[in-house]
Formats: C-alpha cells, sequence, structure tokens
C-alpha cells in the first residue's frame, strides 16, 4: 500500500530470474528512486542501511532492486542469461511493474553506483527507454572499462609519486606504480584488472593518503538495520560470478562512452576526488559528453568510491536539490 513510510517486498520474474525488490520510505511523495547496486555481484540491501537513504526515504520512495545472478536473486541462470543487455531488459520490467504497482504519473529516477551506473548508463541509451525516467543519478559509474584502466593507472601515478616524495608508505606505493605501469591498459587481462582494483581499496583500508577521511554526518539518523537477504544466497551469486571468468569478462568489457550523447534526460554525476576504483576523470568525461541539458558534476574532496558513505549531508543536500520536492 502506498504510504508516506512504505515497506514492501515483490519479485520480479523476468527471463528466468527472479528478483526481489524492496520498496520502502515515502511512496506518498509519488517520486521514486530505483537504486541499481554495485558489483557485479553486489546487493541491494547495504545500500539501503546507509544513513543517506535512511534520510532520504524520509522524503522518497526508494525500490532496492537485487539484479539477476545478484544479491538474493534466484534462477537456474547459464551464462548467455547474464549480460548487459538482458539486465537492461529486466530494468524495463521494473519500471512497467513500478508504474503498474504504484501509477503511470510516478516519476522515476535511476540511481546507480559504480557498477550500477553502468546498468543506467546502457539503459538510458537503449530504445526510448528513457523516456520513462524523469532523471539519472550517477555515482562512481563504471560505464567504460578500458578509460577506467587508463585513468585509473594515470590516478595511481599522480598520487604515488607524491607519496614516494614525502616518503610516506613510499614502499607500498612504489609496489603499486610498479604494478600498474607494467600494464598495458589496452590488452589488460582479468587478473590484473581484478588486482589493480585490490590497490585500489588499500589506498582507504590501509590510510594511504592523509587527506583521505570520512566525514560525519551531522544527521540524528543512524544507519539502518534491515538485513532481508539470505546471506547465504548473497554469497553463493557473488562466488558463482567471480568463478566463472568468461561470464566476468563479458560483464566488465563495457564500453558505452561513444554513446553518452544519447542520453539526454537530467543527470546529476557525483564521484569522489579519492576514488581509486573508478576515477572522477570518468565523470568529467561524462559531464563533457552527456546529452542532457541539464547536468551537474559534484566532486567531493574528501571521498572514495561511496559518496553517500564519505559525506552523507551533502550527497542528501545534492540528490535532494536534483529531484526537488
Amino acid at each position: 500500500m502506498i504510504s508516506e513510510s512504505m515497506e514492501e517486498t515483490f519479485y520480479l520474474r523476468s527471463n528466468g530470474s527472479d528478483m526481489p525488490v524492496f520498496v520502502r520510505g515515502n511512496g506518498s511523495s509519488n517520486k521514486y528512486i530505483i537504486v541499481l547496486h554495485g558489483g557485479p555481484g553486489d546487493t541491494s540491501v547495504n545500500y539501503m542501511d546507509d544513513v543517506s537513504s535512511q534520510i532520504l526515504m524520509q522524503d522518497y520512495g526508494m525500490a532496492f532492486w537485487d539484479q539477476r545472478k545478484q544479491g538474493n536473486s534466484h534462477g537456474h541462470l547459464n551464462n548467455e542469461d547474464i549480460n548487459l543487455n538482458i539486465i537492461v531488459e529486466d530494468l524495463q520490467q521494473l519500471v512497467n511493474t513500478m508504474k503498474l504497482r504504484y501509477g503511470e504519473n510516478i516519476d522515476l529516477y535511476l540511481m546507480g553506483h559504480s557498477w550500477g551506473g553502468a546498468v543506467g548508463t546502457a539503459y538510458l541509451q537503449t530504445k526510448d527507454y528513457q523516456n520513462n525516467i524523469k532523471g539519472f543519478i550517477e555515482i562512481s559509474g563504471g560505464y567504460d572499462i578500458n578509460m577506467l584502466n587508463n585513468s585509473l593507472i594515470a590516478m595511481f601515478n599522480q598520487y604515488g609519486q607524491i607519496e614516494i616524495d614525502a616518503n610516506r608508505n613510499a614502499d607500498i606505493w612504489q609496489e603499486m606504480l610498479d604494478f600498474a605501469n607494467g600494464l598495458d591498459p589496452d590488452s589488460i587481462s582479468l587478473d590484473e584488472v581484478l588486482t589493480l582494483n585490490s590497490y585500489g581499496g588499500d589506498v582507504r583500508r590501509m590510510n594511504l593518503l592523509e587527506d583521505f577521511y570520512k566525514i560525519p554526518s551531522s544527521s540524528n539518523v543512524a544507519a539502518g538495520s534491515d538485513k532481508i537477504n539470505s546471506s547465504i544466497s548473497e554469497i553463493m551469486n557473488a562466488l558463482s560470478i567471480f568463478a566463472q571468468e568468461d561470464l566476468l569478462e563479458v560483464l566488465l568489457n563495457i564500453s558505452l562512452s561513444d554513446d553518452l550523447a544519447k542520453i539526454t534526460v537530467p543527470t546529476l554525476l557525483i564521484w569522489g576526488k579519492y576514488d581509486f576504483k573508478v576515477p572522477p576523470s570518468l565523470g568529467t568525461f561524462a559531464y563533457d559528453n552527456l546529452g542532457s541539458e541539464v547536468k551537474s558534476l559534484k566532486i567531493y574532496e574528501h571521498a572514495g568510491h561511496n559518496s553517500m558513505v564519505w559525506d552523507p549531508d551533502r550527497f542528501v543536500s545534492d540528490v535532494k536539490a536534483f529531484i526537488g520536492d
């Protein structure tokens, strides 16, 4: 039932997969944000627990969707049943279902993080699907893997050399620079991509940059604890994706930059300055090449890959300014 405090769960059945959708928040606003989680292999429930989501749900409905073969989705799927085009069609089915359940007049927004940014980008470039969407919020979207790898190598060199010259964790940075500079970004292997990604995570895990820190929220809202999914399903789905290298190759071989001009919906781009997973240069490129007349790029000065976690107050403020009342 539509209300100011919705708590509804349904399963989306599409192309052999049953995918949970958790609808929470203020559905009476007539504005719904479809959350496109990261990965591939993550779950939308992790985003539901964020302080930023808890605050946004006071004003908007939010649909947390576990994509096929991810989170708590089910289905006996072959590799050919999992690719970006099929996931785009799943999203279109979700859009249709949302309108059927909550009204044709609702405003739908896509919020895609990391891999979810690629899903949202691909969706908006497909057929006339963007006509269903009021706006796109892209958070560190990995919409072009070759560009991402080149940018990440450049970013390691930029910050790594500064840290080496200052003799701060010089041995660790030198190891990462040696690896990055030994790569051929135009023919990088899956193992090399995963290692580069792991080094990117080490920058935060090992606190390798002094200027990289979390800004506490001034809100009294606490992070949620709505752990609905089966942990076993989450783990098994994630492991099955990463165990099938040919599938992961397909999912990580994404290049959507040439068609960014096709996207004309209002777009809010949010990146962290110290995003060593998807560098902020991809945000700049997207801003310069999107076909949207209404677009903005926000680079958070003290954030990494998860801007909504690093600076939740600013994130909420930017999203609310973009969507409006």
